[in-house]
């Protein structure tokens, strides 16, 4: 243990003198090079002056005619150009992207007019020579474009990414940064914070091989560029409205007589509405705010960004019940017999989100060299997920709370032209709950809750086939994370050709959970309180934490890439583990001797998880084939931490001698493994018309699953987490596109993909052996594995008073186990759900009439009203037919409640959202 603290030290003093010496993040800026001579020899023209107008970044050409401007943000940009004798050239529309190089080249013509221009519009190439594997780029006017109101779809809308799985990969095997550092939450290992779209400045979604400054992800790369801070001052403000538009039927059951007590089952019916009358209007409101300029010439600026977001659900409740009323033999087969108390209100009540986002930058030019940032995202946001089983008692259920911030302290350095460093330090906390009322401040854990909590009796009342008719949620849990990130960066063009990066990284951790039941039954008095039983709570502090070092070299030769890179990590979980699973509740345990007597001494069950650590090698070449086509072959070795709820499942080691299986987590579970190899083709067919086909395979290893224990004595399972699965990916990204920038913009792409492995959860293998199924030993289809997506978008823009964009989307169903009479299939994911196809639409117009810098919105989700079976029975592959309920209507068999069989198999989260229009309007100042 004194060996383990003090090697912690000495890492993390090394590690954080490190960074104070020298300057790990992600790559967020860009680099324009590119050659300028003389438009009549064809003559390099050396010491010409290159200046990026809204930066003031600048730099001068070399005898060879050849210039180059590093550390250069995601955007568009002027560049003018500037030589004695020569007439000034500026160049419009400069696109720079993150980790690529634009090259610009340049031809001046000599003149004998003083101050004499030549405007040149740069067109953004149609291959992107220099890129070494799959990486999506979305700027900022592509995105105020998208018809979406988050990131996550505008990710989704990638080609090689399906339902937030990246190349068939599980969930949370993506790393998110802001601004290059990390945002993840290590519990969940999902991003802490959902930045908003008009924040961001650009969007870089990497789903193939990428480089050694990335860590901790398996699948694919998020990084989010915020806005920066303007050279004058400009803001804009938007709003948005509306609602759900649909003739699409709900079922719902409808109260005749009066709330109160002693109905009769015929005080009730059932009805048929419209999802625009079941849904509230407004069912969103969007209101959007950002402004930023200078504050103290050009060395001191400032922009503020903020949102405020409520969006409904398209999963629609009912107040029909309160969760203190009380029914009476319902679960009775004759309706006559039924007492039925019923005092809601009958409002319907939709799934909902409530959230506040704030975005602040604030930028200070110290000395030329040296620029300090701070940036703060802080968001707040709370909801209720409307359950199919307590649709009629929507003030039972918990409501979530989520609150988050992070503040990133930045110091930016560039000793030279041909160099630059950062230093990040950010403080990332994320904390979560989930309760239905509010806990009093004085509350301890032995205390009284709210009173309006009722006994679990209550959320039992009705019958088969039937939903809730009183109760609610009887648990509270709270969850904090925080993390404080050191991050360090140095860049170095050593010459035309390398452009050396090396970086290190330490992420520290600070992990307080909690959660308890809630009883109200005789012996809390009939008073809701914390569950006595010491089983009903779980308690987690852990203060894990993870090291990382990297260096990274791309190569530029003319008609060569090469992106080669190295990358080491270190996570210490901080926690003990039992030296014995089988007696893992027991922290000491007897010692026994050769007769089989206590001895009377016991053995300390526990010790130290220890340290694990990864080397990753990285490696990325790509070579021109023509002056429009480039080939690539990239392959990687990735390591992952699984995400720590796995690694602190049951952390106090409880076993319920009343429970017939105990969940243990393993601190000491080893990093996924994805060994990930792609070969891809660009190739400009036109001036304007491109294309790019990707072939990708992933061998995936050391994924998390279960080991099944048996204690004969009690009967009683064990379940263990450890490393067991594995899996196999491979697939093509296809995608045709046109340059951005005529009257009509087009493009699509095309996923077709096969995933499988051993497992598609953690727990799976568990669930097959309680369900008496066999396990599985070869790979099947993921639950994930869409074969084949298709997406396609076409913006036309014929001036500057209309804007219209279409995106589509047809994606085959996911896979499915059928059960056909009555019996499961012994293949997993035999069968495929239905497929579906949705269209959405984005209009901005700007009346001629009216203010050029005030445009107007129309977005449509769901243009064309489509219902797409998400979710199916596993007797029909339909979300609207079952063979089990069809059994019940032939046999008479009538619901233990007031609503019908029809409705109560009709889950409506099974299905895709109805159609809903927005309206709103946008200022720019």
């Amino acid at each position: 243990m004194m060996m383990r603290r003090l090697f912690r030290r000495i890492a993390l003093v090394g590690v954080l003198g490190t960074l104070a010496g020298a300057a790990v993040g992600a790559e967020t800026t860009g680099k324009i090079a590119g050659v300028v001579t003389e438009a009549a020899t064809g003559q390099p023209l050396p010491g010409v002056q290159i200046v990026i107008e809204e930066t003031g970044q600048g730099t001068v050409t070399n005898l060879d005619g050849y210039y180059m401007i590093l550390n250069v943000r995601p955007g568009t940009y002027t560049l003018v150009f500037k030589y004695i004798g020569y007439a000034d050239v500026r160049v419009t529309n400069v696109q720079v992207e993150p980790d690529k190089t634009t090259t610009l080249d340049v031809r001046m013509e000599e003149t004998v007019i003083e101050g004499e221009e030549v405007v040149v519009v740069a067109e953004r190439p149609i291959v992107q020579m220099d890129r070494t594997t799959t990486t999506a780029f979305v700027g900022e006017e592509e995105l105020e474009a998208l018809p979406v109101t988050n990131l996550g779809e505008v990710i989704n809308q990638q080609a090689g990414v399906v339902d937030g799985h990246f190349r068939g990969g599980r969930l949370g095997e993506v790393a998110y940064l802001i601004n290059g550092v990390p945002i993840n939450n290590p519990y969940t290992n999902s991003a802490a914070l959902e930045v908003e779209k008009n924040m961001v400045s650009a969007l870089e979604v990497i789903s193939g091989v990428f480089n050694a400054e990335y860590g901790q992800a398996m699948s694919g790369v998020v990084n989010i560029v915020t806005k920066g801070v303007p050279r004058r001052w400009t803001g804009s403000f938007a709003v948005e409205t509306g609602g759900v538009v649909s003739s699409r039927e709900l079922e719902f059951v409808r109260r005749l007589a009066a709330p109160g007590a002693g109905l009769r089952y015929d005080d009730f019916t059932s009805e048929t509405v419209s999802y625009t009358e079941a849904a509230r209007f407004p069912g969103q409101q969007d209101l959007q705010l950002s402004l930023g300029g200078p504050l103290w010439r050009d060395r001191l600026g400032l922009r503020v960004t903020g949102r405020y977001l409520y969006s409904e659900g398209h999963v629609i409740g009912r107040r029909l019940f309160m969760p203190s009323d009380s029914s009476q033999n319902l679960s009775a087969g004759n309706p006559e017999t039924w007492l039925i108390e019923s005092t809601g209100d009958q409002a319907f009540v939709p799934s909902h989100m409530r959230r506040y986002s704030f975005n602040g930058a604030l930028t200070y030019q110290l000395l030329p060299g040296v620029r300090l940032e701070y940036n703060l995202v802080w968001q707040d946001a709370t909801g209720r997920n409307i359950t199919h089983q307590q649709k009629y008692v929507p003030d039972g259920i918990n409501r979530w709370y989520n609150s988050s911030q992070l503040h990133l302290f930045s110091v930016r350095l560039t000793p030279s032209a041909r160099s630059f460093a950062n230093l990040n330090y950010s403080y990332l906390r994320d904390r979560g709950a989930s309760r239905l009322y509010d806990v009093p401040e004085d509350f301890t854990e032995t205390g009284l809750l709210d009173r309006r909590y009722v006994s679990s009796r209550l959320s039992s009342l009705e019958g088969g086939n039937a939903f809730d008719v009183g109760g609610n949620d009887l648990f509270n849990a709270r969850d904090r994370t925080v993390t404080h990130t050191f991050l360090a960066d140095y860049t170095n063009q050593i010459s035309r050709v390398h452009q050396i990066k090396a970086g290190f990284s330490a992420r520290l951790h600070r992990i307080d959970n909690g959660s308890y039941g809630i009883e109200v039954s005789s012996r809390t008095g009939w008073l809701p309180m914390p569950s006595p039983e010491p089983f009903a709570r779980d308690t987690l502090r852990a203060r894990p934490y993870e090291l990382a070092a990297y260096v990274q070299d791309k190569m530029e030769f003319k008609n060569l890439i090469v992106n080669a890179g190295l990358r080491f990590d270190y996570f210490d979980p901080d926690y003990e583990i039992p030296l014995d699973w089988t007696q893992a509740n027991q922290r000491y345990i007897p010692v026994i001797d050769a007769d089989g007597q206590a001895t009377g001494d016991s053995l300390y069950n526990r010790r130290p998880a220890r340290a694990r650590y990864q080397i990753s090698p990285r490696l990325g070449i790509a070579f021109p084939i023509s002056a429009t086509g480039v080939i690539r072959f990239s392959a990687g070795l990735f390591f992952q931490v699984p995400q720590l709820s796995i690694l602190y499942t049951n952390p106090e080691y409880e076993v319920n001698p009343a429970d017939a299986s105990t969940y243990f987590g393993n601190p000491a579970l080893n990093p996924e493994r994805t060994l990930h190899f792609e070969v891809g083709l660009q190739q400009g067919l036109t001036e304007d018309l491109g294309v790019e086909l990707t072939l990708f395979a992933k061998d995936i290893r050391n994924l998390t699953g279960v080991e099944i224990q048996r204690d004969v004595r009690t009967t009683t399972n064990f379940v263990r987490y450890i490393n067991r699965d594995v899996g196999a990916t491979r697939g093509i990204t296809f995608s045709l596109y046109q340059r951005p920038g005529g009257p009509v913009t087009w493009d699509l792409d095309y996923t077709l993909q096969f995933a499988g492995g051993t497992s598609s959860d953690p727990d799976e293998a568990f669930q097959r052996y309680q369900s008496g199924e066999e396990a599985i030993l070869s790979l099947v289809r993921l639950d994930w594995d869409r074969r084949h997506v298709l997406n396609a978008s076409i913006t036309v823009h014929p001036g500057k008073a209309l804007s219209l964009t279409l995106f589509g989307r047809y994606q085959t169903g996911t896979p499915y186990t059928t059960i056909r009479r009555f019996i499961r299939s012994y293949i997993k994911n035999n069968a495929d759900r239905p497929s579906g196809f949705i269209t959405d639409l984005r209009l901005y117009l700007r009346p001629p009439v009216l203010d050029e810098r005030l445009r107007l919105i129309l977005q449509v989700d769901n243009l064309f009203d489509a219902m797409i079976h998400y979710g199916v029975y596993e007797d029909t592959g339909r979300g609207d037919e079952s063979v089990t309920k069809e059994q019940f209507e032939r046999t008479g068999t009538q619901p233990g409640g007031v609503n019908s069989l029809d409705e109560y198999f009709f889950r409506q989260s099974w299905f895709s959202a109805p159609r809903q229009v927005y309206f709103g309007l946008r200022y720019d100042f």
